[in-house]
């Protein structure tokens, strides 16, 4: 009984997701209302208020849910690059996900939350070459290559992956191993 209670909380979940994708393709997540969201998905509302409380839960269940992906790419190497690439692939291979979190959601956020914990699994220390001169510089340069790396996925996913995700992640490994060089 309860396998079947899980296929249909995630059957649910996944329309509801989809209808979600499909209205924000034309309108901004404040302009969508719940009614619409239900119909759109062919749900009942009160199957949306079993699992959330307004639409805007459903996009920050999907933020958490690249969180904990991108998290598990941080775990399976301890090369930056490395890194980087993986999580642009993973970015790349689910498109409209991306396009969803970081246009129509801050995915600035998950960004944010993910080099924190590549901060803490890299060392600022590990990464810039320490001088006398650049001691003082050592937040602000970390800080640069953070907040810049973050520009060139948001930038990269807004124009619709232009460029493939191997070129991006050479880019931001390029631009980051010239900041930590200085």
């Amino acid at each position: 009984m309860e396998l079947r209670k899980d296929r249909r909380v995630q059957y649910t979940k996944k329309v509801l997701r989809e209808a979600l994708f499909d209205l924000l393709k034309d309108k901004e997540l404040s302009q969508i209302s719940i009614t619409e969201l239900c119909k759109t998905a062919d749900v009942n509302r009160n199957s949306f208020y079993r699992h959330y409380t307004i639409p805007m839960d459903i996009l920050l269940e999907l933020e958490e849910e690249v969180f904990e992906k991108l998290s598990a790419v941080l775990r399976k190497s301890y090369k930056m690059d490395e890194v980087i690439l993986l999580s642009c692939q993973l970015l790349e291979n689910d498109k409209e996900m991306s396009k969803i979190v970081f246009s129509k959601g801050d995915g600035s956020g998950i960004l944010s939350r993910i080099l924190t914990s590549v901060r803490n699994h890299f060392p600022v220390e590990n990464q810039i070459e320490l001088t006398p001169e650049t001691q003082p510089f050592l937040e602000m340069a970390y800080q640069f290559g953070e907040k810049g790396s973050i520009a060139v996925i948001k930038n990269w996913v807004e124009n619709d992956f232009a460029q493939p995700a191997e070129s991006v992640a050479q880019m931001i490994s390029y631009l980051v191993n010239k900041v930590n060089k200085l």
